[in-house]
């Protein structure tokens, strides 16, 4: 016997089950899997009497039938009618009534809850009303009829739609400013008339939905997590309102498999380590933690950033041992009270600082990966931004000298920065003492695993983290301290040159370069780039990474080591400085060479008037053949009128009166001609 599973249930009809088998192996009859109803997932104890006592007298109604002298007996040809007609003779119903209550019997499983109503079907997805018959109570205002409200249309309900759009995708501030807009858009017209100024004015109040409606409707077309999503904008609802399926520990194979890095500017004002009188500013604490643990592995605090230059020292921090780093800040730990000095598998930061060639370094150098979080989205690395809460409120920061927020700000209250006291190395001391606390302290259950917990550990950072290294699951870090910080280190790119490896406007020499002849051959064959790194906080030093990958460093040459003393990007902005022209020089020298085009041009024309007012030659071998005298005539005025400082001539002395003056005619004697003529031919390096 089947039964057609649709709606209205109807009679079963028998079916051969040779026929059955033959369309099943043909493919015309193919079986398919149905869901239970949801009105029969219900457990008995859930159902109310009255529930109760509506199915079990439907029950006793078809009981009888289903259980009549010999199995089967009601799907006998003609027996179903003769027993319905009976049961409704003896119990008084009509026939249709038992013939319903069995197909449903049927239909939905053959079980008794299959009498229970079933109220997922109930109600009518559009209903409509005739004009004359509303919906609810009649309207009323002090006991007095009002004019109902307008039955809402297919066109009403899409106005409302369009209207409801603006408040559920955060087009405005309210959900009565989109029902105004709404109204304006849809229900109003303007006065066109003379005295109206063209003012809008709405529709009759019986044409035009109200505000539960626009509500109730908007509610309908559209989900609340849709609209909470277009209010808060995704960026935020993924942060704030999504769902958390799970947490970040999950899928790490344990400590130092995953780090988090972060940084923060504190909420508390500094003064100089030289004068408490100086304020500095507020400091930025860098912390990187470890994702299963929760341990604090690594700290910075200073006033780097945030930025790698500040990342890159809480890293170097996090790589390796931690009692000089405390003992110069004076807090002396033994090497188990912070034992953290290795490298993890991976690294989560933000995009700002991993995205550089400074954080190459960590993959290529150290092989780290690295994890970069979305911008906005700091629940991808939850473990860092929770830690600068629980460090702030163990440090009690908000409430130390110069501490920012200890309170809502009134006017007329006292500034904060006024009260600054500690310096920078009291601060990271406070921080320091702060972060073995918590790593000692710091009780969190449910970080513990089934293998912890037949151990015993104790369910802080500090007893997970000695767990794992009692048990090796923390692989020792065997990198020298001289190797991570140099990984660690920005990268650019600098150029090697005839004079050296310029990188910032400066020029490095290396024993490398100078063994290979790089500067020759960049003489000859011109410029080419290579990789270095530098450290931000000296101009001293580059590196680079010779054939077998080691690190060589390149000193400044003699003539930029004036540089050696200074940052290098203080020396960059120097030099980036000077090479650019203000805009009063550029001015200037614009003014200048427009006054010696002038100059130059009155000198040619003053020069030619004069030349017109002399006779020219009569011929051109007249005038380009007296040259060399030209030129030796000229020469002696230029000796004559040579500048010559006082004093360094005496004047000649005067001839005594009997003394006879030589003269060129007593000199030269009889031949005075022959020999003028021949000191006019002689020239240097020459002989006649």
């Amino acid at each position: 016997m089947v039964i057609a599973l649709t709606e209205p249930p109807g009679k079963p009809y028998p079916l051969g089950l040779e026929e059955l088998r033959l369309s099943l192996e043909s493919g015309d009859t193919k079986p398919v899997v149905t869901a239970v109803p949801e009105f029969l997932l219900v457990l008995e104890d859930d159902l109310d009497d009255s529930t109760k006592r509506d199915r079990d007298e439907k029950w006793a109604i078809i009981e009888p039938l289903l259980d009549p002298a010999y199995p089967g007996q009601i799907f006998v040809q003609g027996e179903m009618g003769r027993l319905v007609g009976n049961r409704a003779a003896e119990l008084g119903i009509q026939r249709k009534t038992i013939y319903r209550l069995l197909y449903r019997y049927w239909f939905y499983g053959q079980v008794r809850n299959a009498f229970l109503k079933n109220y997922s079907a109930v109600g009518v997805a559009n209903r409509n009303y005739s004009p004359g018959v509303r919906p609810g109570r009649k309207p009323k205002f002090q006991g007095v009829l009002v004019s109902p409200c307008k039955l809402l249309s297919a066109i009403d309900k899409r106005c409302i739609k369009v209207g409801y759009a603006l408040y559920a995708k955060n087009k405005t501030s309210s959900l009565r400013i989109a029902y105004d807009k709404m109204l304006k858009k849809f229900y109003s017209v303007k006065d066109l008339s003379k005295n109206s100024e063209n003012r809008v004015r709405l529709l009759p109040e019986s044409e035009i939905p109200t505000f539960t409606q626009f509500d109730y409707w908007g509610k309908q077309f559209f989900d609340e997590i849709e609209t909470d999503r277009g209010r808060k904008g995704l960026t935020k609802w993924l942060k704030d309102c999504r769902p958390i399926a799970g947490t970040v520990r999950d899928w790490l194979r344990g400590p130092c498999h995953q780090f988090e890095i972060d940084a923060t500017i504190a909420d508390i004002y500094l003064v100089n380590s030289y004068s408490r009188r100086m304020t500095i500013g507020r400091p930025v604490v860098y912390v990187v933690v470890d994702s299963f643990s929760g341990m604090i592995v690594g700290l910075y605090v200073g006033l780097e950033g945030p930025s790698w230059n500040g990342a890159r020292q809480a890293l170097f921090n996090a790589f390796t041992s931690k009692v000089e780093f405390c003992a110069k800040n004076g807090v002396e730990i033994a090497p188990g009270d912070w034992d953290c000095h290795h490298l993890p598998h991976q690294i989560y930061a933000d995009r700002g600082e991993m995205l550089s060639l400074a954080a190459e370094g960590l993959a290529s150098g150290l092989g780290i990966e690295m994890g970069t979080a979305p911008p906005y989205r700091p629940d991808w690395k939850p473990m860092v931004e929770s830690r600068f809460g629980i460090l702030n409120d163990l440090t009690d920061i908000r409430w130390l000298p110069g501490g920012v927020a200890a309170r809502d700000k009134e006017r007329g209250e006292r500034d904060c920065r006024l009260d600054a006291t500690l310096n920078l190395k009291e601060f990271t001391q406070i921080v320091i003492e702060s972060v073995l606390h918590y790593n000692r302290f710091h009780r969190q259950p449910d970080r513990l695993t089934q293998a912890m917990m037949n151990d015993g550990v104790e369910p802080t950072p500090t007893g997970i983290w000695t767990w794992a290294l009692e048990n090796d699951l923390i692989h020792a870090n065997n990198r020298p301290d001289e190797l991570i910080y140099l990984h660690l280190l920005p990268r650019e790119r600098a150029t090697v040159q005839k004079g050296g490896m310029l990188f910032r406007g400066m020029h490095y020499v290396c024993e490398l370069a100078i063994k290979e002849n790089w500067f020759a051959k960049a003489r000859r064959n011109g410029v080419w780039s290579i990789d270095c790194r530098f450290d931000p906080n000296s101009a001293a030093h580059i590196w680079i990474q010779g054939e077998n990958k080691q690190f060589v460093r390149c000193d400044l040459r003699g003539s930029d080591f004036k540089y050696a003393d200074y940052r290098s990007d203080e020396i960059y902005d120097l030099l980036e400085a000077y090479r650019q022209l203000p805009p009063s020089h550029k001015r200037a020298e614009l003014e200048s060479r427009v006054s010696l085009v002038d100059t130059v041009e009155q000198i040619i024309s003053n020069a030619r008037a004069e030349r017109k007012d002399e006779p020219a030659a009569s011929t051109k071998a007249e005038a380009v053949g007296n040259i060399r005298q030209n030129r030796s005539e000229e020469r002696e005025r230029e000796r004559e009128n040579a500048f010559v400082p006082d004093g360094v001539r005496a004047e000649p002395a005067k001839p005594a009166a009997d003394t006879p003056l030589i003269t060129h005619d007593s000199y030269a004697g009889p031949r005075r001609a022959q020999v003028i003529d021949l000191l006019k031919r002689t020239r240097p390096g020459k002989t006649q």
